[in-house]
């Protein structure tokens, strides 16, 4: 039993310091991630009202050579989108531009990428797939090995046979209640 102890304290103590890292990857992006209905987590957004000279509502064709001369954008146009009669749609590399044609309204929206967030972001979701789900798989093998572990690495009434065995109880306890009260109540 001490060889088993030893080996637990070698393999949390070396894998715990690997898994630093990618625990506050994970643990910072989790946050950010948790609060997405709140905010863009990945974009600073900002809004600009403005107008032009009117367009005389016809044919898409017409409209956009005339809403693009009168915008006088500096960036270039990747599409145009007829979202309704009276409005056009214009995108940008940085956003959008929409124009409601009979009064000349423009809405010009544009983003900007949250440097740190979105790179947590891209990766805690797993957004470019590849290289980082092995990485991402071998992480959570990591976090398994730490949990399992950790529960033989303190003895007597603050380890597993005490305030430890209470405390890894609630850990358990605290997603089944979760997903009863959620899915089944």
């Amino acid at each position: 039993m001490k060889t088993f102890r030893k080996i637990c304290l070698w393999l949390h103590r070396e894998l715990g310091f690997v898994a630093v890292g990618l625990t506050l990857v994970y643990a910072i992006s989790g946050i950010v991630v948790n609060h997405a209905h709140h905010w863009d987590t990945n974009y600073e957004r900002s809004r600009e009202v403005f107008n032009i000279e009117p367009v005389v509502i016809g044919p898409t064709e017409e409209i956009v050579p005339a809403v693009l001369q009168r915008l006088q954008l500096a960036e270039p146009v990747k599409s145009t989108w007829r979202a309704a009669q009276d409005k056009l749609q214009v995108f940008l590399p940085d956003g959008t531009v929409t124009v409601t044609l009979s009064t000349g309204e423009v809405l010009r929206e544009r983003f900007r990428v949250r440097p740190l967030l979105f790179d947590l972001n891209f990766m805690h979701l797993n957004t470019g797939k590849g290289p980082w789900t092995g990485i991402a798989d071998a992480y959570a093998g990591v976090l398994i090995i730490l949990a399992l572990t950790g529960i033989f690495l303190v003895r007597g009434r603050k380890g597993l046979a005490g305030r430890g065995g209470v405390l890894m109880g609630l850990g358990f306890l605290l997603p089944l209640v979760y997903i009863i009260m959620e899915r089944y109540v």
